[in-house]
């Protein structure tokens, strides 16, 4: 037989005694640990990217955009700049804008803080990516003006479309000091982004309807909200408008640093997940380790011969190493098909998990008497601001728990099978 070859040989053949004698109980068993673990990170990694990564989207879309620049000259913006960024072959889109902190109030008196944004009337063509992410279709604005309002914050003011709501806002100037104004105006129409923050606290006014709000003062200034054609790289586009387009650096922010409190938050998370995944496969390989040792020690003859025969320590420790191999691969493509199938089904079965304990509470309820019915939700729209759960598997994170999955078995097994490197054949076989 080839020199190595028959490594492999063995392992097989030790694979298949251990199936006909039951003993591949506990190989099962660290498989199936294998496969539970991957299955269950798969799932909740995919729902956790998928919350950040759809708070991420809505975040750069509607707010920090992927660079801010302000404006040099106060209540205006310059043409020819923005022209010009508007031609750079980096750039996807450039909307100017202007915002101010406000009281909205209405009729029956309920007020609340906003944030009042002033963009130009014609937004929907200027930055076409921001109406699927309001969850709007065709212009932003209608011909007859108006605002428009985040659905949570026209809940809160209980206004609807077409009702006229107030809106005070406070400037100062060097000329005529603090000033505040009132001004009615009514809803045009609403917006969901499903973004909380902005759906309760944002709204859209046209430029031309915004001079009470946005008047030629020191403290009022444009943005330009610039979308790149390849958001991550914010980084060189900041810089060569430091360089080529000669804006000085306080006025330039890109969306890492705009929002760094929360990606903070969200590495944080991350984190722990990650840790989180290390835990769950350090019992894994514990299991897999007591599982090796079981079958080093049934083999004890088997090595002893083979020691006797020329083999070398290594050599045998690497048939259990494939061995684990097997175990590994094996408990990790089956983790990784259920996870797969669960992630990409989870609003479905959100929906069974539901429809079934519902059921058993309509049945209990009607066996004591009550006459209810079950009303139960995973993510209850009263606690949860949800349409569904969003779900984002990304290949690199797949990829690495499958590969730590396999590594951690591989691992274990060499650690299990040290002990062959001080075997003494002799001392085994005299007693054979």
């Amino acid at each position: 037989m080839i020199r190595g070859a028959w490594v492999g040989f063995v392992s097989s053949r030790w694979f298949a005694a251990s199936r006909k004698s039951g003993g591949s109980a506990s190989s099962v068993l660290a498989a199936s640990g294998i496969a539970i673990g991957v299955a269950a990170l798969i799932v909740v990694l995919g729902v956790m990217n998928g919350f950040q990564l759809g708070f991420i989207d809505s975040i750069l879309e509607i707010a920090s955009f992927h660079v801010r620049v302000e404006s040099g000259e106060p209540g205006a913006y310059d043409p020819a700049l923005l022209a010009r960024m508007r031609a750079d072959p980096e750039v996807r889109s450039v909307l100017p804008f202007a915002e101010e902190r406000c009281l909205m109030g209405s009729s029956d008196g309920r007020v609340q803080a906003i944030l009042l944004r002033a963009v130009p009337r014609d937004t929907a063509r200027q930055d076409p990516s921001l109406m699927p992410a309001l969850g709007l279709d065709g212009p932003l604005f209608p011909d007859s003006g108006g605002l428009v309002l985040g659905v949570e914050l026209a809940r809160s003011l209980n206004v609807r479309p077409g009702q006229v709501v107030d809106i005070v806002a406070v400037s100062s100037s060097r000329a005529e000091g603090v000033q505040a104004r009132t001004v009615s105006l009514p809803v045009a129409r609403t917006f969901r982004s499903g973004y909380y923050e902005y759906d309760s606290g944002l709204a859209f006014i046209a430029q031309d309807e915004a001079s009470p709000f946005f008047p030629v003062t020191d403290s009022t200034t444009y943005i330009y909200g610039i979308k790149l054609k390849n958001r991550y790289a914010d980084a060189a586009f900041a810089d060569r408008l430091r360089k080529v387009y000669g804006l000085p650096p306080a006025s330039i922010e890109s969306w890492r640093h705009y929002n760094r409190a929360f990606f903070g938050a969200l590495r944080t998370e991350k984190s722990m997940m990650m840790l989180l995944i290390g835990l769950i496969f350090l019992v894994v390989g514990v299991n897999i380790f007591h599982a090796m040792r079981r079958a080093v020690a049934e083999r004890i003859e088997d090595i002893a011969v083979l020691q006797a025969l020329g083999a070398r320590s290594d050599s045998i420790r690497r048939s259990f190493m494939l061995d684990a191999l097997a175990i590994g691969a094996g408990g990790a493509l089956v983790g990784l098909v259920v996870g797969l199938l669960i992630a990409v089904n989870v609003n479905e079965v959100f929906a069974a998990v539901e429809a079934v304990v519902n059921a058993l509470g309509t049945l209990l309820s009607h066996l004591v008497g009550g006459g209810g019915e079950g009303d139960f939700r995973v993510f209850s729209p009263h606690y949860f601001y949800l349409m569904e759960v969003p779900v984002r598997v990304l290949f690199p994170e797949t990829l690495f728990m499958v590969t730590a999955a396999i590594a951690s078995a591989v691992v274990s097994a060499r650690a299990a099978s040290a002990p062959l490197v001080r075997l003494d054949p002799a001392e085994v076989l005299r007693y054979e």
